[in-house]
C-alpha cells in the first residue's frame, strides 16, 4: 500500500515537472516569472545597481510570491530563476534574501555562461549553491573577484520562480522510492 502511494506521489511530481517543462521539454516561446528582490536590497540599491537590474518589486514578499496575490511578474524568453543569498547584518547571519526573474534580466553583465552550460541550468529545473565569482560576470576585467556563495534555482514554466518545493521534496523522496521500488515485488 505504501509502494502504490510513493509511486502515485512520484508520477505526479514527476508530471509537475514534466508540466514545468512545457511537456516534452521543449522551452516555450515566452514564460512568466516573478520579478522581485528582498527589501534590503533596496536599501542598499546606490552599492548593488552596478551588479543587480532593477526588479518590478522591492518586497519581503520576495521569499514566498506564490503565497501573495499581486506578486509582479514578467514575461521572459530565457528560464525562470530564483537567486537565494545568505542576509549578513555586523557579521550576523540573518536568514537569505531573495531574487526573482528571468535569466538574462537579474545581473547586469549577466550569468557566466560558462558555469551556465556547466551545470545545465538551461536544460534542467534545478538548484546549485555556487561561488559568485565562477557565478557572475564581472563588470570589467580588472575588477575585483565577487565574493560569496549564492544558490541559483532554475526553472522552465509560467511563475516557476517561487519556491523551490516541489523540487526539494521530489529530491528527498527519490532516494526511499527507489530503495522500496527495487526491494518490493513492483520492482521485479
Amino acid at each position: 500500500m505504501i509502494q502504490k502511494l510513493l509511486l502515485i506521489l512520484t508520477a505526479d511530481l514527476v508530471g509537475a515537472f514534466d508540466d514545468d517543462l512545457g511537456g516534452a521539454g521543449a522551452l516555450p516561446r515566452q514564460v512568466e516569472c516573478f520579478s522581485c528582490m528582498s527589501l534590503s536590497y533596496q536599501t542598499s540599491w546606490k552599492y548593488l545597481q552596478a551588479t543587480y537590474i532593477y526588479p518590478k518589486v522591492f518586497t519581503d514578499r520576495c521569499r514566498d510570491p506564490s503565497s501573495e496575490r499581486g506578486m509582479p511578474t514578467v514575461m521572459c524568453s530565457s528560464v525562470c530563476v530564483s537567486l537565494m543569498e545568505p542576509d549578513v547584518e555586523a557579521g550576523v547571519f540573518i536568514g537569505f534574501k531573495h531574487i526573482r526573474g528571468c535569466l538574462d534580466r537579474v545581473l547586469r553583465h549577466g550569468f557566466n555562461q560558462s558555469a551556465l552550460r556547466t551545470h545545465r541550468f538551461h536544460q534542467n529545473n534545478q538548484c546549485r549553491t555556487l561561488s559568485r565569482a565562477s557565478l557572475f560576470n564581472p563588470a570589467r576585467a580588472t575588477d575585483p573577484p565577487a565574493i560569496g556563495d549564492v544558490q541559483l534555482c532554475s526553472c522552465y514554466g509560467d511563475r516557476c520562480n517561487s519556491t523551490q518545493t516541489k523540487l526539494y521534496l521530489f529530491s528527498l523522496l527519490l532516494p526511499l522510492i527507489t530503495l522500496l521500488f527495487f526491494r518490493s515485488p513492483l520492482g521485479t
